[in-house]
């Protein structure tokens, strides 16, 4: 996970496990892959006067951090069998060699192309964190 520092002064605590980002110590965990789309995603982490975490909170006082979560990466994985709707491409056609002679049968082995997300890569995460000097959180 990249991390930036936008000013000077404490930050809040952050622990990264897995795609877990948490903060303050389990005051507010996120599943980053939870929020992942097919286009980048930034959630602002902020808090409240009562010294509570928000994302994107419409009560905000003070930023914390920002969270910049990349776009979902897909991979084309060939797949045994007839696809099963128009997303999926037929990819390769296999015939068995047969004698002209013999009666056509359908023992052409099929695959297809079926579009699959990568997991997360939390290095491509971005964190910004702001300072909290006067933001005491509960």
């Amino acid at each position: 996970m990249n991390v930036i520092e936008l000013n000077e002064g404490r930050k809040i605590e952050y622990e990264l496990r897995g795609t877990k980002l948490d903060f303050a110590d389990g005051t507010l965990t996120m599943n980053l892959a939870k929020y992942q789309r097919d286009y980048p995603v930034t959630k602002t982490i902020t808090g409240d006067a009562e010294g509570n975490l928000l994302i994107d909170g419409s009560d905000s006082r003070f930023y914390v951090a920002e969270v910049e979560i990349p776009a979902i990466e897909y991979e084309d994985v060939e797949v045994e069998g007839e696809a099963e709707n128009a997303t999926m491409t037929e990819a390769v056609e296999g015939e068995t060699e047969a004698a002209e002679d013999t009666p056509a049968e359908d023992t052409t082995h099929k695959t297809h192309i079926e579009r699959k997300a990568k997991p997360l890569n939390t290095d491509d995460v971005t964190l910004r964190l702001w300072s909290i000097e006067d933001f005491d959180i509960l």
